[in-house]
């Protein structure tokens, strides 16, 4: 078991833009907040998640899966940092006949495959309230959820999952802000980052920028994942 950490650009732009248009960038004339990365990877320091050497950067959130799937390790946590949960799509604890893989149920296939089974969702200060009592009932059928608490600002959960060869899996689901993490003294194995360009504003795109000089990322990728960004149309 290791430690990954997995961050979307979308976390650092306010109002959330929780619905897209396939290869468009959003709507251009909203007045958008842009938050620099810099307080976040402050934040992760505090908290002794150190940073391994893999590191990738890529606009389509379900490459995390991928790179899970290449690194071959099994039941692994995950830091997701995210303004939404790409948790969706699915509502029955059986795994078998999940939607094609996407951006929006990556962490499904990844529970399937047993490359996950503890979950940390940060999220944004304004995507949800997790002092609202059916918070996880908006988010998962009753089947799916085992024992639930709230507890140090931290939002606990049991996911219920039946894999495809009948083997019962309950995976620790965790709802929290970044300063409510724990300390983890452990360096995370694997860094994704998506860029989400379905998610973030044209106005945004500098994040790209920032959060590469933060990770120390090659400059020709940073420089590819701009130019896809560039060139992809807006929603009119």
């Amino acid at each position: 078991m290791v430690l990954y950490l997995d961050i979307d650009l979308d976390y650092f732009v306010s109002p959330i833009i929780r619905e897209s248009v396939t290869n468009h960038r959003p709507a251009a004339g909203e007045t958008f907040e842009i938050r620099e990365p810099a307080g976040l990877f402050t934040i992760l320091k505090q908290k002794e998640v150190f940073f391994g050497h893999k590191r990738y950067l890529f606009t389509n959130h379900m490459q995390s899966h991928l790179r899970w799937w290449l690194n071959g390790k099994p039941d692994n946590t995950v830091i997701h940092i995210d303004a939404h949960s790409d948790l969706y799509g699915h509502s029955s604890p059986s795994l078998t006949n999940l939607k094609m893989l996407g951006c929006q149920n990556y962490l499904w296939h990844s529970i399937r495959e047993g490359l996950i089974s503890d979950i940390y969702w940060v999220f944004p200060d304004d995507a949800v309230d997790i002092s609202q009592p059916n918070l996880l009932h908006t988010m998962f059928a009753p089947s799916q959820l085992g024992k639930t608490f709230l507890q140090d600002n931290i939002l606990h959960a049991e996911l219920l999952c039946l894999l495809p060869d009948g083997r019962k899996k309950t995976v620790s689901y965790r709802l929290l802000k970044a300063e409510s993490l724990p300390v983890f003294r452990e360096t995370a194995e694997i860094i994704t980052v998506a860029t989400s360009p379905e998610f973030i504003p044209r106005q945004a795109d500098g994040l790209i920028d920032s959060i590469g000089r933060l990770l120390g990322m090659d400059e020709t990728v940073v420089q590819n994942v701009l130019k896809r960004h560039a060139d992809m149309k807006t929603v009119r």
